[in-house]
């Protein structure tokens, strides 16, 4: 989960801002990872790198997660549920930081809640004027995904509905009914024709479902363009890895 949800979900979210000094850049690691509500200790922990030659300071804080059918995605601040210490940092060249991140939510959810943790590097002046005094630098964001898991969850994708787009494609409806997320990253899907034909195709080899995340009880809707399926499907049946 930790390697293809960081390379999709990762996209930097790069801020450009105008600043006098030249703050160095940083790394967090990883990109994904679990609370997991029956360890003695509900936390986890991620590490801030600073592998540049200036100092950066960073701030972090956690948002709740929600994703729309569209797949757009809605965010909350979540300081309420979970507890980041430090939550400010200084990172100094070549040094590496540890935050640790704790459940503080109160009862035990029935379903996986899904939240980010973000990394924001700050435009503030450590080490003296750049060079040429002036610049526009890129801040970075880092936005990793965060799980809290309670014991016993499991994914349900269901197909609600399937219909197809004369010339376009095919337009799915899916809901995941089961109690933790679902990322569309390796599996296959069934395709059953008009005529009763099958065949199954890898999710690697579909486009159209690359970087798809279905949280517990989310519905989202995608478009497959014709030339991904064999044929238009009456049924679709999904099995993950």
């Amino acid at each position: 989960m930790r390697n293809r949800e960081g390379r999709s979900l990762f996209l930097g979210f790069l801020l450009f801002v105008g600043v006098l000094s030249s703050p160095g850049a940083f790394q967090l690691v990883p990109m994904s990872a679990v609370i997991d509500l029956a360890a003695a200790t509900p936390a986890t922990s991620f590490e801030l790198t600073n592998p540049g030659n200036d100092a950066a300071a960073v701030e972090l804080r956690v948002t709740t997660r929600s994703i729309g059918s569209d797949g757009r995605e809605f965010n909350n601040d979540a300081s309420h549920l979970l507890q980041v210490f430090p939550s400010q940092i200084i990172l100094r060249p070549g040094r590496s930081q540890t935050v640790r991140v704790r459940w503080i939510g109160e009862g035990d959810p029935r379903e996986e809640q899904a939240f980010r943790l973000v990394a924001e590097q700050l435009p503030v002046r450590l080490g003296g004027d750049s060079p040429d005094g002036s610049g526009v630098q890129f801040m970075l964001r880092y936005r990793a995904s965060l799980y809290v898991r309670p014991p016993g969850t499991a994914p349900d994708v269901q197909v609600v509905t399937i219909r197809h787009e004369p010339g376009e494609g095919t337009e799915l409806l899916l809901k995941n009914e089961g109690t933790r997320h679902q990322l569309f990253s390796r599996g296959s899907v069934t395709l059953t024709g008009p005529d009763r034909e099958e065949e199954t195709v890898r999710i690697e080899d579909l486009p159209a479902f690359q970087g798809v995340n279905l949280l517990p009880g989310a519905s989202r809707r995608i478009r497959v363009p014709r030339e991904q399926l064999p044929f238009e499907p009456r049924h679709m049946v999904f099995r993950f890895e």
